[in-house]
């Protein structure tokens, strides 16, 4: 079963996956990012008024799968 590494971003903080996780095809990775995404931003959100963030993935080789990206940029009057 080929590996894929989900690499986040959060503002500044930026954490590789150095183990990877085992799941059956690309589009798979893809639904992981963004689940891991929702998460990232479940656990953030609502402090602040500015958010950044992003789940990058990788096949095993090194080659992006995908981004999946989230911005909130609140402005008050």
């Amino acid at each position: 079963m080929p590996r894929y590494f989900f690499h986040t971003r959060d503002g500044e903080k930026f954490d590789l996956d150095d183990e990877g996780t085992e799941l059956p095809d690309e589009q798979s990775a893809y639904n992981a990012a963004k689940e891991l995404l929702t998460a990232m931003n479940i656990e953030k959100l609502p402090n602040g008024d500015h958010i950044s963030m992003a789940v990058t993935v990788q096949d095993a080789v090194g080659g992006e799968i995908c981004v999946a990206t989230l911005e909130l940029h609140t402005n008050r009057p």
